[in-house]
């Protein structure tokens, strides 16, 4: 299965991955999780948004437009799917898709302490 061009978008992945860790964000918060300008975070979240992945509302405080995302669960589930995909590249074809990525991690070798960078 190849990976997801959608997700794999460096500005649409921050957008997902910080959504992923906190579900429900306005704005101002996702910019600055993800460092985005405004108009990468909005043309970004409007292709999501039209994919199905991303919910966008906007309200208005105190007479001032707001507008949250969130990571719907068609947004979460494609997300993991292209990280599993992505940790089953890096980590070889032994690796399950469900293995616990800390099974394959190599246990640490003595370090030479005379080596100098």
């Amino acid at each position: 299965m190849p990976f997801d061009n959608l997700i794999a978008n460096a500005g649409r992945l921050r957008i997902l991955t910080a959504l992923a860790v906190e579900n429900r964000q306005e704005f101002v918060r996702l910019r600055q999780m993800t460092q985005l300008t405004d108009g990468n975070l909005s043309a970004h979240a409007r292709r999501l948004h039209s994919a199905g992945l991303l919910d966008i509302a906007k309200s208005f405080r105190n007479g001032k437009p707001v507008t949250t995302f969130a990571l719907t669960d068609d947004g979460r589930r494609r997300l993991t799917e292209h990280v599993r995909l992505l940790l089953r590249a890096v980590q070889g074809p032994a690796m399950k898709v469900n293995e616990p990525v800390a099974q394959k991690v190599q246990p640490a070798r003595e370090v030479d302490e005379d080596w100098v960078d």
